[in-house]
């Protein structure tokens, strides 16, 4: 455990439903999900730049800002360049092949890959207005919630990133499509942690060119 993750979450409460103690010993694993085709958009929007930065480098200072309560850090795509760039700054790397399968062979990979965290915090990268701050609120309120599933919010729309306690991992597993975590959140509303975005802009993807 490295000094940053420990210190930070030194200050969390242990108990609760699904043992935030048994969580913090685990370590949450966040991953970020780089592998979608970019249809609408027209090119690989990952790679775009929005002032001055590829799209997805935004993901990553998000990432780096919450860094105390992340003990790894994973990347899924299918692009080789954001792969190589991404292991050299502590990523481990997940790379989908049949990306055509959809976002939930994204979240298999990486639940196959990682069994043994205690939760796991997905994240798309087509979100350039997600600040860290709210990345880090996200899992700190989660943790002290002691509930087993949390997500960004705006209002009254249910938003990425989320975050899911290791006992919702079959559950998960068991998506298809282009199905994501949503599918999953929205049958446990009450075992559901919500962290209001401090603006609505955080929670909107870009899919299509301004």
């Amino acid at each position: 455990m490295n000094g940053a993750y420990g210190g930070q979450l030194a200050a969390v409460k242990e108990g609760g439903r699904y043992g935030t103690d048994l969580i913090i010993e685990k370590g949450i694993a966040l991953i970020l999900l780089a592998a979608g085709d970019s249809r609408r958009f027209g090119e690989n929007k990952l790679l775009y730049q929005i002032e001055g930065r590829p799209m997805y480098r935004y993901a990553v200072s998000a990432a780096a800002e919450a860094e105390g309560f992340i003990k790894k850090k994973v990347i899924v795509t299918q692009y080789e360049e954001i792969g190589q760039q991404l292991a050299g700054e502590g990523f481990e790397v997940v790379i989908n092949r049949e990306s055509h399968l959809g976002i939930s062979h994204s979240i298999h990979l990486a639940l196959e890959r990682f069994p043994e965290f205690g939760a796991y915090c997905f994240m798309v990268c087509d979100q350039p207005w997600l600040t860290g701050r709210s990345l880090k609120r996200l899992l700190e309120g989660f943790l002290e919630s002691h509930k087993g599933l949390g997500c960004l919010t705006a209002g009254n729309e249910l938003g990425n990133p989320a975050v899911f306690a290791a006992s919702y991992r079959e559950e998960l597993l068991k998506l298809q499509g282009d199905k994501g975590g949503k599918r999953v959140i929205v049958n446990h509303l009450d075992d559901l942690y919500l962290c209001q975005a401090e603006d609505i802009r955080e929670l909107q993807d870009v899919d299509r060119k301004e």
